[in-house]
């Protein structure tokens, strides 16, 4: 366990440790004994026989070590009462007669242990409280007991003496895991759910654009304004990151947004406050500069998607790798379709309400609903700092919609523009949508904009390395979405414009937070999909 990085060391000790203690207390076989004393002397040696501490490891128990710690001995409890009920044998402290519970008893146990479980793996200060009482109880049966057998003894009182050794072993686990409580309390100050809803208002959207065209971000920050987000801000008030929360995750969103060289302190603080309040931290759309920062905390990653992005300075589509978007200009131009770059918000009701059409039709096509979190809709483009690209032809007809969110580089000037919607007409210009982003590129270059980014479409890249089991199950997850919302066609578009590809990647502890950080990622792209229409989603994927 030793040549493990943290936490998974702990975690295959404190599994060996619960066996181990089981098995040498209740059982008592030969084979157990051996395995106790293994454990005893493999533990503390195993450090020094591989070369001592690793870099990545702390000097001591940090908040989730000391859970795990706890859970690991309330676990250890509630497996030895199950088993000296069901296996009521002779063990090296003598018999479990009359010292198991009963089956109601036992039942009440188990009913009230598992969600403390839950909390004090959460770090829930309520379910330590009850941890503690728990223990607390159970230790002073035993002290009570003691104290009389000690008068029965001078006294000259008789007492049954059959299970006592293994009552008093028993009682004396119960003490240590109190002790273990205690010695934690600090890492259980999270709050309950109420309080925590009550408490997680903070600063909104006004802070986080003043923040952002103060210090810059990535093509992707001009997300963290949209609504539904939450904001982690540092004590000075002059960093940020943008989460939403779900299935007890933080899912950040992008890099953070703060000075040049306090990004990594940034995520450093809210690691800790995630941790505090119960939370998995994670990054997701990050690029490498963060993923650096939070590796040097000991994190993972894995590429999650590809950002496109096009430089303008000195584009021109000639040659034969631009003939598609060219052919688009030109047969847009025989039909007399104008670009028109726009702030929706300020366009008569009749252009809205086609742009509304379209956008309907686009989602009734889908079969599913309008996805979120890093993909905006029509009320995210409807912000005035949001430029709108329409295709309208002579008639006033519109063919096609994009939206075009900006990417502030500091000091409150903007250096490029970042693709979000892209709505078309089923029956309209067929090449409308190379026609719009061509015909906006040119228009930024003109005004002085350095590069677009096309965005990165989800669970989509066109690397081929090694393929690790979270890859895998990526990869899986892409094949399902991909006949609803077309993420890897999607991309494959986009490379007709020929960008350079910068990978984003999702930031995490370590693999055992990757089952909750999924859900928490569906939960917060389709935050109104109820779990029937999931399923049918993964059904009808599979019968394709």
């Amino acid at each position: 366990s030793a040549t493990l990085r943290p936490p998974w060391a702990l975690r295959l000790r404190a599994g060996l440790c619960v066996y181990a203690g089981v098995a040498i207390v209740y059982v008592g076989t030969l084979a157990d004994l051996v395995h106790f004393f293994a454990l005893l002397l493999a533990i503390p040696l195993g450090k020094r026989l591989v070369g001592g501490r690793r870099a990545d490891e702390p000097a001591g128990p940090n908040l989730r070590e000391w859970r795990l710690l706890t859970v690991a001995g309330l676990l250890l409890l509630t497996v030895a009462e199950i088993v000296m009920f069901l296996v009521p044998g002779d063990g090296p402290f003598g018999s479990a007669e009359g010292v198991s519970l009963s089956a109601p008893e036992l039942a009440v146990l188990v009913v009230l242990v598992l969600p403390m479980l839950n909390g004090l793996r959460r770090g829930g200060r309520v379910a330590w409280r009850w941890a503690v009482a728990l223990s607390a109880f159970v230790t002073l049966q035993g002290l009570a007991v003691a104290t009389l057998v000690g008068l029965a003894d001078v006294f000259g009182g008789d007492y049954d003496t059959a299970g006592l050794p293994l009552f008093f072993v028993d009682n004396l686990l119960w003490t240590v895991e109190l002790g273990v409580l205690i010695a934690a309390r600090h890492a259980f100050r999270v709050p309950s759910r109420r309080r925590l809803r009550r408490h997680a208002q903070g600063p909104g959207p006004a802070l986080a654009r003043s923040l952002l065209g103060r210090h810059g971000g990535s093509t992707l920050s001009w997300m963290t304004t949209w609504p539904r987000n939450t904001y982690f801000v540092r004590e000075d008030g002059r960093s940020y990151l943008a989460y939403r929360r779900h299935a007890g995750v933080a899912v950040a969103l992008g890099d953070p947004i703060a000075p040049d060289g306090t990004a990594a302190a940034t995520v450093t603080e809210f690691t800790t406050m995630c941790e505090n309040s119960g939370l998995v931290p994670c990054v997701f759309s990050a690029t490498e500069a963060t993923v650096a920062a939070t590796r040097e905390q000991g994190w993972q990653h894995v590429q999650v998607a590809e950002d496109n992005v096009l430089d303008l300075d000195g584009l021109e589509f000639r040659g034969k790798a631009w003939q598609d978007v060219r052919s688009a200009l030109n047969k847009a131009a025989k039909q007399q379709i104008e670009f028109r770059l726009v702030r929706l918000a300020d366009q008569p009701e009749p252009i809205l309400a086609q742009v509304r059409a379209l956008s309907e039709e686009w989602i009734a096509d889908k079969g599913m609903p309008e996805m979120g979190f890093t993909l905006g809709g029509l009320d995210e483009a409807m912000d005035p700092a949001t430029r709108v690209g329409l295709a309208v032809d002579a008639e006033g007809t519109v063919h096609g919609v994009t939206s075009w969110l900006p990417v502030h580089t500091g000091a409150g000037k903007i250096g490029g523009w970042t693709l979000d919607v892209m709505r078309r007409s089923a029956h309209g210009f067929r090449p409308v949508m190379e026609f719009l982003i061509a015909s906006a590129c040119l228009a930024f270059r003109d005004e002085g904009a350095r590069f677009v980014s096309l965005s990165g479409a989800p669970l989509a890249r066109s690397g081929s390395g090694p393929a690790r089991p979270v890859d895998r199950v990526l990869e899986s997850l892409g094949r399902v979405m991909e006949p609803y919302y077309g993420f890897r066609s999607l991309h494959a578009f986009k490379a007709k414009f020929q960008p350079r590809h910068v990978p984003l990647y999702l930031a995490f502890r370590d693999e055992a937070d990757l089952p909750r950080i999924g859900l928490a990622l569906s939960r917060a792209y389709l935050p109104d999909v109820r779990l029937r229409e999931l399923a049918k989603l993964v059904s009808s994927s599979r019968a394709r």
